[in-house]
């Protein structure tokens, strides 16, 4: 058995049956380094900068509504002393007629001067001479909260203070001025929905940003998710391509699934070279047998006919005799086309020279003679005894040019895969009709061959065919090792046949030998 070449050592290629070595640089690199994890800087960045501008809104609002309460506590002082230098009557002038007195106290309560204050007036007979200010409905936020805080934490009772009033004209009022714990109750729980809403509007702002920082940052998982999905399917391409992610994390994921896809490569190539090198190995043995067929038993059953034949010349005055030797000659006939039918099984490309006296190529065969190989296995089909089903051959070369020249290993490749095939459909089908479809084309500076066997037959029950013994498996690896990836599934070339059948399908690039 052969090794693997030198070359293959040379350019870094794992051995193969082994797994490449992923120790090496970068994953090493990646594992030794113990760099800051960014992702949470780049989440959070963006929260920080909310969560300072919410502290600094804040802060602005509560300085705005302290001068404002500030503000409003003087001008209540202001006008608590202004109610009490109308009752005293100590602002100069005439004194005031009783209704411009009531009028005066009834604006200054009305206007909401007396904050958190009620001042009530009642004459001799205690009749009210000035009512409290009535407060306005809150709004349905507010209610609930003055419902909810009234029945967890319920307000003091209100403390009031009266004293008798003289008046100029002889009466005596009697004045209360009462404390609103209300009053405070409502506008702290005002201040505290402000407080509320500036927390809700910054976390929904804080929550966007971090959403919009995620959803940015993990953007890039979608194609390494679709790379690494690939990989089930041999498709490395994806991995190679991937381009540099913005987050140090993904990133450097990305460099790894890099350096896998090119070990993973490195080693399909060497698995690939190697299964070519056991196929190599294959047709070396039966060009082996096959010269030794020809050499060593076409010499022997040369000279049985010859002896059969002498035999039959001496023996003619003898019929019995003559008939046994006639027959003896016969059957070393049929021995000598069989072994001539198996020497063109173990050589196809070799017995088609001989057919045609001409020499092979040394680098490439012609698009014509591939065609020719295709024609004679189909036709050794359709010629074999005891055989129900019809074989044809569809072969399509108008893409290339009729001179072009084929790989040879190619050609071989698709005539061994043909062979197989054609095998599966004699042997499980159990169909009426095959058809071998081969399509040659040009693709960029090379070409690609589209290869394709279909019958009407019962087609495959399960995916276990694939290792029940019946070739699929062996034909899958040489496609493969040919370069290319094995498709089956049900056949479409006869939709109105009751059975599944079957339908393979490869294709086959190649590099277009020079002629």
């Amino acid at each position: 058995m052969s090794t693997v070449p030198d070359s293959l050592a040379r350019a870094g290629h794992p051995a193969p049956g082994k797994l490449p070595d992923l120790r090496s640089e970068p994953c090493a690199a990646l594992r030794r380094r113990a760099a800051p994890i960014e992702l949470p800087r780049v989440v959070m960045r963006g929260a920080l900068a909310v969560a300072l501008s919410g502290l600094l809104l804040a802060l602005l609002l509560g300085l705005w509504r302290a001068r404002d309460d500030m503000r409003h506590e003087l001008d209540g002082a202001v006008r608590l002393a202004d109610a009490m230098a109308l009752l005293a009557e100590r602002t100069g002038g005439a004194p005031r007629s009783r209704d411009e007195l009531l009028a005066a106290l009834q604006a200054l309560q009305a206007g909401g001067g007396l904050r958190h204050l009620h001042l009530q007036l009642r004459d001799t007979e205690g009749r009210a001479l000035l009512q409290s200010a009535v407060e306005p409905e809150p709004h349905a936020a507010l209610a609930w909260l003055l419902a909810l805080n009234r029945r967890v934490f319920p307000p003091p009772a209100p403390e009031a203070v009266s004293w008798p009033l003289a008046r100029p004209d002889g009466e005596v009022w009697q004045l209360q001025l009462q404390a609103s714990p209300e009053a405070e109750q409502r506008e702290a729980l005002e201040r505290l929905i402000e407080l509320l809403g500036l927390l809700a509007v910054g976390s929904a702002v804080m929550l966007a940003v971090m959403y919009w920082n995620v959803r940015r940052s993990f953007k890039p998982l979608r194609p390494l998710l679709g790379a690494i999905a690939r990989i089930e399917r041999q498709e490395l391409a994806p991995l190679r391509d991937l381009p540099a992610m913005p987050i140090g994390e993904l990133d450097a994921i990305a460099r790894a699934l890099r350096h896998l896809a090119g070990a993973l490569g490195e080693a399909e190539d060497a698995r690939r070279h190697l299964s070519g090198q056991l196929l190599t190995l294959q047709e070396d043995e039966r060009s082996r047998l096959a010269r030794e067929l020809h050499d060593e038993l076409g010499q022997h059953l040369t000279a049985l006919r010859v002896d059969a034949a002498w035999l039959q010349r001496r023996l003619a005055g003898q019929a019995e005799l003559a008939t046994v030797a006639a027959g003896m000659g016969a059957q070393c006939e049929r021995v000598q086309h069989e072994v001539r039918a198996l020497l063109t099984r173990l050589r196809p490309l070799d017995a088609l020279d001989a057919a045609h006296s001409t020499p092979g190529h040394q680098g490439g065969e012609s698009v014509a003679r591939l065609q020719a190989l295709l024609q004679t296995l189909v036709h050794a089909w359709t010629k074999s005894p005891g055989q129900a089903t019809r074989y044809a051959l569809v072969f399509d070369d108008d893409d290339i040019e009729a001179d072009a020249t084929l790989p040879r290993a190619l050609v071989l490749a698709v005539y061994r895969v043909s062979q197989e095939a054609l095998t599966n459909v004699a042997r499980h089908a159990q169909a009426s009709e095959a058809r071998l479809q081969v399509c040659v084309r040009r693709a960029g500076n090379g070409g690609e061959l589209q290869w394709t066997v279909q019958d009407d037959g019962r087609g495959l029950d399960d995916a276990a065919a694939w290792q029940r013994g019946n070739g699929l498996a062996g034909l899958k690896e040489r496609i493969w090792a040919a370069g290319g990836d094995l498709e089956w599934g049900a056949a479409d070339a006869w939709p109105e046949r009751a059975t599944p059948g079957l339908r393979l399908h490869a294709r086959l690039p190649f590099a277009v030998v020079a002629g």
